[in-house]
């Protein structure tokens, strides 16, 4: 060691680590301090290393289980500081940490560690004295800091009616965050803003477990606003707020109660002892205030004395309720009540809709109608002139009203009023009003014989149309003759022989002269022995005389000359029919034109070939 160029050695034999005596050291100021090995004639030195040995300490390292907190991608962590008299100066200190999953350490100097991404990260910590001769000190265990919660708990939630006990049921269920970590617990905190008695034990934060998703609240028939928080070693996050409205309705009614001058008297009976009650006073709609809490105990079933709301406040619906507390039960609803304060009139202004025999009255709803209890109903009295009045009563809720069954034409004085608890059921007629004279009914029965010939016209001129389609199409759009599949061509096997000249399609059967008809003539004996006929041909130069038709077994076949017409099956034969299948509709209509000449001309008549000579 060396001070001022003052050396001091020590010798240590072959040791390799060593501690001076304490007295024999410079603590105070500045030294160097060095080492050196010899061996024969060689010599080796360290580096010099200067101290100064009063603040030259290592401390030990930080403790674990360190509180921290991280929000927003921020890690603070409390770190206790050093039992060390020396020190007048808070230590430095360093931080590294490494996300998981990732490879490496991240070492920084700040106060406020800075993680950047949510995830998990193990965080170390190390410190030191602010002297430049200190040393730092080893690093800490490892601090396992969770992913931050960023979403607050989904909440749903089941509210019971208020029984007679004053007390109803909150049924409340989540959905858990962060499934995958079970380091996450439920801070639950009621708050009744109605009453500001000191909070008891059983409305303190209740604290759930991972695994809770459901829980049930007693509650009194008051206002409550309930926060839900998911929390864990990282710190809490965001809350779920859940407003649970006061009881508006209940059978809970004070045992006396008066307003007299804007101030109330009440008396009310508790159905338990309990430790402390409040009286709450709103007026509505305006947010809750903290109500009057008196903290004494009370007996059950008996009238507590002079303990009364006290004075309203400014005119409108105001809400009176009086809640005990005890240890086993909690909070309860003991009576509760509606008041309206106010000089409206109880008249109802309204307007008139009059027609023929109905009226339509309508009104804006009264500001009773907001207080519950405060309005019982609308009463509505009419009369036409002279008459009596008729009375109606109508729901405190409702807006409008009609009257019906009045006569056309006709004055009537109509009214409506407000009907309280307190008040009678009484009602002036003063609004006069007339309903409208009927109109001629010929107008009337014209309009409804047109919509009754429109709603019958229709239908059966969709009828008549149904049934006449077909037969219209058949006579307006007759039907082609369909050439695809017929046998217009072909012939028969007969017709097909080498040597057999083919008629054309319209070439007679018969090639003739027309002066060389043939007339054949049956011969009367023949005729009778039945043994043949015989023919005989007239001369071509002369026209023979038309033969009688009177003998059916005759045919004449007439010339030219002749005027009388030949049968119509008999002319058929001068026009070759093609082979194969008519064309359709053209069969229906040959027949029954053969039927028409068949009629005009007596019985068939046999055909006789005919053959060229």
């Amino acid at each position: 060691f060396q001070k001022q160029n003052q050396c001091r050695r020590f010798e240590v034999g072959t040791v390799t680590n060593y501690s001076p005596p304490y007295r024999e050291l410079y603590i105070l100021e500045n030294t160097t301090a060095w080492v050196e090995a010899r061996w024969g004639h060689q010599l080796l030195r360290t580096p010099n290393h200067t101290l100064h040995l009063s603040q030259a300490v290592k401390l030990d390292p930080l403790p674990s289980g360190m509180p921290f907190s991280k929000a927003g991608g921020q890690l603070r962590v409390r770190v206790p500081r050093p039992q060390c008299h020396s020190l007048e100066q808070p230590p430095q200190r360093e931080a590294r940490f490494w996300r998981v999953g990732h490879s490496g350490w991240t070492q920084v100097k700040c106060l406020t560690c800075a993680l950047g991404v949510n995830g998990t990260f193990v965080v170390q910590l190390r410190h030191k004295p602010p002297t430049w001769s200190s040393y730092w000190s080893e690093w800490s265990s490892n601090i396992s800091v969770p992913e931050e919660i960023r979403q607050s708990p989904v909440l749903t939630h089941q509210l019971g009616k208020l029984g007679r006990d004053g007390q109803r049921v909150l049924r409340l269920s989540w959905q858990p965050v962060l499934k995958e970590q079970r380091d996450v617990s439920y801070k639950l905190d009621v708050h009744m803003p109605a009453c500001g008695c000191a909070e008891p034990d059983e409305e303190d934060a209740a604290v759930l477990g991972w695994e809770d998703t459901v829980h049930n609240l007693t509650l009194s028939g008051a206002e409550y606003k309930i926060l839900l928080t998911a929390v864990n070693a990282a710190g809490p996050g965001p809350a779920r707020q859940l407003r649970v409205p006061a009881v508006q309705h209940a059978d809970l009614g004070f045992k006396d109660i008066s307003v007299a001058g804007g101030t109330v008297r009440a008396r009310w009976e508790a159905p338990v002892p309990g430790d402390a009650f409040c009286f709450e006073q709103q007026a509505l709609p305006e947010p809750p205030k903290t109500g009057v809490c008196v903290q004494q105990e009370f007996q059950g079933l008996t009238s507590v004395p002079d303990s009364s709301p006290g004075a309203l406040g400014a005119p409108g619906c105001h809400r009176l309720a009086v809640h005990g507390w005890d240890a086993e039960r909690g909070w309860a609803t003991f009576a509760l009540w509606h008041h309206y304060t106010g000089n409206d009139s109880l008249a109802v202004p309204f307007n008139i809709s009059a027609a023929d025999t109905a009226v339509t009255l309508q009104w804006s709803p009264s500001p009773r109608a907001t207080c519950p209890g405060a309005l019982a109903k609308y009463l509505v009295c009419h009369a036409a002139e002279g008459d009596n009045l008729t009375y109606s009563e109508v729901d405190a809720a409702a807006s409008n009203f009609t009257l019906r069954n009045l006569q056309p034409g006709t004055a009537y004085r109509v009214g409506v009023r407000e009907v309280t608890q307190d008040s009678e059921g009484t009602c002036s007629a003063r609004w006069r009003f007339q309903t409208k004279a009927l109109g001629p009914q010929g107008a009337a029965w014209r309009g409804n014989l047109k919509y009754l010939g429109i709603s019958l016209g229709l239908p059966a001129a969709a009828a008549i149309y149904h049934l006449s389609k077909k037969r219209a199409r058949r006579l307006l759009f007759p039907p082609l003759p369909k050439p695809v599949g017929t046998k217009a061509i072909q012939f028969s096997a007969g017709e097909m022989r080498q040597g057999q000249l083919r008629p054309g399609l319209l070439e007679p059967s018969e090639r003739f002269n027309p002066a060389e008809l043939l007339l054949p003539e049956p011969n009367p004996s023949e005729e009778e022995a039945d043994t043949g006929t015989g023919t005989a041909v007239a001369p071509p130069e002369e026209p023979q005389p038309c033969p009688a038709l009177e003998k059916p077994a005759e045919v004449a076949v007439s010339p030219p000359a002749c005027a009388e017409e030949l049968p119509f099956a008999y002319r058929r034969q001068e026009m070759l029919s093609p082979a194969g299948s008519p064309v359709p509709g053209e069969e229906e209509e040959k027949e029954e034109k053969e039927e028409e000449e068949d009629g005009r001309q007596g019985p068939h008549q046999p055909l006789i070939p005919i053959a060229l000579l």
